[in-house]
């Protein structure tokens, strides 16, 4: 799932993931954070940046969720202390360090023991001018080290998993340093025989938890989820998924699970979803009969990133140019809308032509909304063309996968 998307955790479980942190806190809604997470998953963007596209939060609170989730998984921080930080963090502004000074924690909120970076050369994983020259792009366009690292081929997402295991292994204090490098470096040489026999696509797995999808049907509440996991933990149930299928009825949990599964496949978005769960529960309808019945509903936001979403994702239009433009439809990429960009100056035109230059080269295929991202703003700081950007980053075009997008390239 990565590191910035997951589910309902215990509140005592040391993996405190972004939208986590945001939806305890009582910042966003459980529609928000599914929401946000459909849209992460699809287009393979890590949740913070979407829920910035989204409008859900403001990138100085996601800056202070990210130390707070950095420090909870170094387990120098509990979580409780973290969700009580982004309250604040979310309704006055503040820096985390303030934060965490108030509340009493005395530490270094910076701090990072095991580096994932360091981890990797020690390993002998990668080289230190490599880890170097993407922790500098990471600097640049503000996403985390490990997506750079995948989205440029370095490692693969199995080995990241592996390291990020490796990392928490060593902040715990579990293992050895040397004795986790040296596991991590056999890892990287079993996964690569494998990567080189291996053919089958791995299923996808379900990002929306069973107790999300519950509460997103408003089967249940906030105070029932969080008291629901006491009485697990109570219990001696491992996660709250395995306690639930003892208190609702076998169609219900029957038709979460298989739901789970579509939208795991993007077959159906979580609201939809949500509501052919709460017709199964109340109106005691099969799933099928359901699902035909959310199907009369207007189509809600299919998850697909539009130039407006693009545009927000790089930054190159703003929360601040929002307010100025007045309004801006999150869908509309009409040449309207593209000549009220230029004419408030908030977009000029080669940086348009950039961002639609890109977009076209998502909808071929040629790049993923997050390597579109990392390319508009490499292009933006760089001052270098954008083919020339494209071959930096090693994403050159002569590989381009039809003649529409080859002819556009130039």
């Amino acid at each position: 799932m990565g590191t910035e998307a997951g589910g309902i955790y215990k509140l005592n479980d040391g993996q405190a993931l972004t939208g986590e942190l945001f939806f305890r806190s009582g910042l966003i809604s459980i529609d928000q954070l599914c929401h946000a997470l459909y849209v992460a998953h699809k287009n393979s963007l890590p949740i913070g940046r979407v829920m910035i596209m989204l409008g859900i939060t403001k990138t100085r609170v996601l800056e202070g969720a990210l130390i707070l989730q950095n420090l909870v998984r170094q387990n120098l921080l509990s979580l409780e202390l973290a969700i009580k930080c982004m309250t604040y963090l979310g309704t006055e502004r503040v820096r985390v360090e303030e934060v965490l000074s108030e509340l009493g924690w005395s530490g270094n909120p910076h701090k990072d023991e095991g580096n994932l970076g360091e981890i990797l050369v020690e390993a002998k994983i990668l080289t230190r001018k490599t880890v170097d020259d993407a922790l500098g792009l990471s600097k640049h366009i503000g996403l985390p080290l490990c997506r750079i690292l995948v989205l440029q081929g370095m490692v693969s997402n199995k080995l990241l998993s592996a390291s990020f295991k490796a990392q928490e292994v060593i902040r715990s204090g579990r293992v050895k340093k040397e004795e986790a490098i040296q596991a991590l470096a056999s890892v990287a040489s079993m996964l690569e025989f494998e990567k080189a026999c291996e053919k089958a696509v791995e299923p996808k797995q379900p990002f929306i938890k069973l107790e999300e999808l519950l509460l997103l049907a408003r089967l249940i509440t906030r105070e029932d989820l969080f008291r629901l996991e006491r009485e697990a933990e109570s219990r001696g149930f491992k996660t709250l998924g395995e306690y639930l299928p003892g208190l609702f009825n076998a169609p219900i949990i029957a038709g979460a699970v298989r739901l789970q599964a579509m939208i795991a496949r993007f077959e159906l978005n979580p609201l939809s979803a949500a509501l052919a769960l709460r017709l199964i529960a109340t109106k005691e309808m099969s799933l099928s009969d359901s699902l035909k019945e959310v199907s009369k509903e207007p189509a809600p936001y299919n998850g697909e990133i539009s130039l407006y979403h693009l545009l927000r994702l790089s930054g190159l239009v703003t929360a601040f140019d929002l307010r100025r433009l007045g309004h801006l439809p999150a869908q509309s990429t009409s040449e309207a809308i593209e000549e009220r960009l230029i004419k408030t100056g908030i977009l000029n035109k080669a940086s348009l032509d950039a961002a639609k230059r890109c977009h076209l080269m998502m909808k071929e295929g040629f790049l993923t909304a997050e390597q579109a991202l990392i390319v508009l703003q490499h292009w933006s700081w760089s001052g270098e063309g954008l083919t020339r950007v494209l071959e930096k980053l090693h994403w050159g075009p002569g590989n381009m996968p039809t003649l529409h997008a080859q002819a556009f390239r130039n």
